[in-house]
């Protein structure tokens, strides 16, 4: 492994330097902006946001402590203990701010509760590998972008600062380790490994749109949230590929899959017409056989 060996390794020293207290940061932060306060409908939205982010800092904080037990090599799993040590960390600050809110615990919807059992319950490395660093991270770093953007509620915009740092570091693992494994699969293997990414991504996506009225609520654009994580998945996924050496032909299914699956939930104008072609297409491709 080599190099990356040593990348791996250097994930978790630059873990180690950025360590931060999250409950000085938050008192700090109520200190100068006050105890969030937001009106009742932004309230709401912000909890069903954020009910989904905790839960899923919580299956993050127990799937790196998974993954730091089945990796090999030393670097990996050094990578994999940091990220369970900023996972725990996210995991109490945001549970500590959602009290500030006076949250009440909620069920999440069927499309997150789907995402994220399947990566903690999966017993192929791969797999966990894939939904954790490369699907459900980039989707989280774009959540956490837009709302600390937006300037919606300043105690959470100072938290999210912090978080997005942790975050982006957490992908390396996904992208340096996981084209080892992929590269022994064989044919069989992989086409399981990406119908289980496209079960992933279907899910992915509906989840998004259950959470569209309360992005709409809090003045987001949730087809921009959409294509901003789009556009950070796809990004990753071509960094696995070049560690590879192959070309990005590897996900074509996976992307036209999206693309596909975006049409249908993010223009809802435009999706009689659209599932109208596919469908005489369908029909025209039948009648020529």
């Amino acid at each position: 492994m080599g190099n990356d060996h040593d990348i791996l390794e250097n994930i978790y020293h630059r873990g180690q330097d950025s360590i931060w207290n999250g409950k000085k940061l938050l008192q700090s932060l109520v200190d100068k902006h006050g105890i969030p306060n937001v009106d009742a409908k932004q309230k709401k939205s912000l909890e069903n946001i954020f009910a989904i982010i905790l839960a899923g800092e919580r299956v993050a904080w127990n799937v790196s402590s998974q993954l730091s037990y089945m990796i090999d090599d030393d670097g990996a799993k050094m990578a994999a203990v940091s990220q369970a040590h900023d996972e725990a960390r996210h995991f109490y600050v945001m549970k500590d701010y959602l009290e500030l809110l006076e949250y009440e615990p909620r069920e999440l919807s069927k499309s997150a509760t789907y995402v994220l059992e399947q990566v903690v319950s999966t017993p192929d490395l791969a797999r966990k590998l894939l939904g954790m660093q490369l699907m459900i991270e980039p989707v989280a770093l774009t959540i956490f972008r837009f709302v600390r953007k937006s300037e919606i509620e300043p105690v959470l915009g100072g938290i999210l600062e912090y978080f997005e740092v942790d975050e982006a570091r957490h992908v390396a693992l996904g992208v340096k380790y996981l084209p080892l494994l992929i590269e022994e699969m064989s044919t069989i293997e992989l086409a399981k490994f990406l119908f289980w990414q496209a079960r992933m991504i279907n899910a992915e996506i509906s989840g998004l749109s259950d959470l569209e009225d309360d992005l709409l609520n809090l003045g987001l654009n949730p087809l921009e949230i959409f294509e901003y994580a789009e556009k950070k998945q796809i990004e990753c996924l071509k960094l696995v590929a070049n560690e590879m050496g192959v070309g990005d032909g590897i996900w074509n299914p996976i992307l036209k899959l999206i693309q596909f699956k975006k049409k249908l939930t993010f223009y809802p104008n435009k999706r009689d017409n659209f599932i109208k072609k596919i469908t005489h297409s369908f029909f025209d491709v039948i009648k020529s056989n």
